[in-house]
Parts: C-alpha cells; structure tokens; sequence
C-alpha cells in the first residue's frame, strides 16, 4: 500500500490522462486490469469557472472506476482555486485529488499558452499550485515534461515542492519534442534524488516489462501507462505481473475480444457518445489483420451500433 498525501492507494500503476481518450468507460475498463490510479481527460479550469455543460459533463465519475484525479489546465492561478471550488461544491465524492498539467504540448495549448508553455515560468506554476493546495484537502500533484524547449524541471519541482504538492509526475521530453526520439528515463531518476514527495514516472512505457525497467533504473515511486493501454487495457494486468516478476500473461484474441466486448457494455451503461467510442476501438485494432481496413470502418460509423456492427462481423 503506497499513498499519495493521504490516499492510500493499492498498487502503483496509473493511467495517463489523455485527451480523447480517458472518458468514464475507458477508465473503468483500465480499473478493472489493474489501474491503481485514474485520470480524467484534460479539463479546462477557465471552462469550469465559467459553468461550460460540456466541460462540466466530463466531470461525470462512477464508483467502480475510483479513485479518480481531476486533470486541470489553464495558466491563471485564480482559475484554479475556483474551479476546485465550484467542483468540490458540486461533486464533492467525484474526485480524490487534482493534478496541473504542465506537460501537453499539442499545438492548441502552446497557442492558448498552458501545458507545457507554462513550464516557462516556475513562478506561475508555484502559484497555481499554491492556489490549488489552498481550496482542496485533496492531494494535489503535478504533471510535467523536462521543459519547454530547455530543461527547467528541476525548477519548477523546487515551485512544486514550496507549494507542498504531494507528487510530481515527469514525461522526461522536452515540449518541443512531442512524442518524437527517446524518453530520458535519467531524468526522472534525477528528480527522484532531488525532491521529497513521491514521483511519477511516464514515458516510452511500450511493453509490460518497460515497467519493471523504469522502475529499476529510476527508482520511481508510481509508473504512469498512456499510449500503450489505447485500445488495450489489458496492457494493466500485464504490467503488474512484470512488476511483480511473475509470468507475463498472453494477449490473446480471445482475451482481446473480452475487453472490447466489456467496453461496449461500459459504453451503453454510461450513454457515451460515437466520438468518445471511436478513440478506444481504432487502438483496438492495431495488431489484428485488415487492421486499416477496420480502423476505416470506425472511423466512418455514425452509431455506436455500427460500430459494434463492424467489431462483431470481424471478431464475434
């Protein structure tokens, strides 16, 4: 049992908040593999204070799924303290802690400057986080990359850590270099060594025994999984059995079949949309023949019944 400020949590493998993709039936479905943590989709701190419907509907959380963070971006301090306000209000049993993101680096958040842009200015992030710490009892942690164009990870975490935040989360590439070359998992030791508070690690996990090598050669307290559990959830269980040095457990067809099937189910009981379906099922389909075939074909349904259509006349 590991804690983060005052959640004891049951594992240390987390989901990444990704954008289009971690909705409520994803998340559930990553819960049930053997995601200790969860993610909420970035949200918008300016859009909660100005009581968005659509913003406020991604704040929509079921209990097998939890505990949940809420991942908030934005770059004005005051934002956030009433954006946190307005959701422990509202949905005051949704969420166990809140964290920044300070490492999306899409071309939308660079031009509305948060994400990653902010990591320019430490200052202003110590003061978000201050702002954040101060309207919440909730753990409150940060996510971030090692700069924006030049390393200054190691500045912002001094910000982090002057703001007493109960973890630091480090995608160890600079924002300039979106997903391209290779993550720096160095640098996500060095940060171990520099702060206090339990850190994160997230990066180039592709394989369930990356996992196991982050953790050995960084000596991360939590190991955060985004790209590689796209349309594979079953990516979860795999990786706590690395981490634990047990057999690896095949993905199999049938295996894969189960898990898609288990998200249609999810996606019916919580009244998702196509849009929030198609993400998910287009990583389902790497690896399967007539892959770019099938992946056309969801992304052209309408329906999630299409959808289900297509997925059933391929593997059912």
């Amino acid at each position: 049992m590991k804690n983060i400020g005052s959640l004891k949590l049951d594992g240390e493998l987390f989901l990444a908040p990704m954008a289009d993709y971690t909705n409520l039936a994803f998340r559930t479905l990553c819960k049930e593999y053997g995601a200790a943590l969860v993610y909420t989709e970035l949200i918008s701190a300016k859009a909660l204070v100005m009581k968005n419907k659509k913003t406020e509907a991604m704040l929509k959380v079921n209990k097998k799924e939890k505990p949940v963070f809420l991942q908030l971006f934005g770059s004005n301090p005051e934002d956030f303290g009433k954006a946190i306000e307005f959701v422990e209000k509202k949905f005051p049993e949704n969420f166990a802690g809140y964290d920044l993101n300070c490492g999306c680096a899409v071309p939308k958040a660079l031009k509305g400057k948060y994400g990653c842009s902010i990591m320019n200015n430490p200052i202003i992030i110590g003061k978000i986080l201050c702002t954040m710490k101060k309207q919440t009892k909730k753990p409150v942690t940060l996510k971030m990359r090692l700069g924006m164009n030049d390393e200054n990870f190691l500045l912002v975490a001094e910000q982090a850590e002057a703001a007493e935040i109960d973890a630091i989360a480090l995608h160890p590439r600079l924002g300039n270099q979106g997903y391209s070359g290779k993550a720096n998992w160095a640098k996500i030791a060095e940060l171990k060594e520099k702060v206090s508070v339990p850190v994160i690690g997230n990066g180039d996990i592709k394989v369930p025994e990356d996992v196991f090598m982050m953790k050995k050669e960084t000596n991360c307290d939590f190991e955060m999984i985004g790209r590689a559990s796209i349309g594979n959830a079953f990516f979860f269980k795999q990786a706590e059995c690395a981490l634990g040095r047990k057999k690896i457990p095949e993905r199999t067809t049938k295996e894969a079949v189960k898990e898609a099937t288990k998200f249609f189910e999810l996606v019916k009981e919580f009244n998702l949309k196509p849009n929030d379906t198609r993400p998910y099922l287009i990583g389902f389909a790497k690896g399967f023949p007539h892959a770019a075939e099938l992946r056309n074909k969801f992304g052209l349904s309408k329906t999630i019944e299409e959808m289900e259509a297509h997925f059933s006349k391929y593997f059912v």
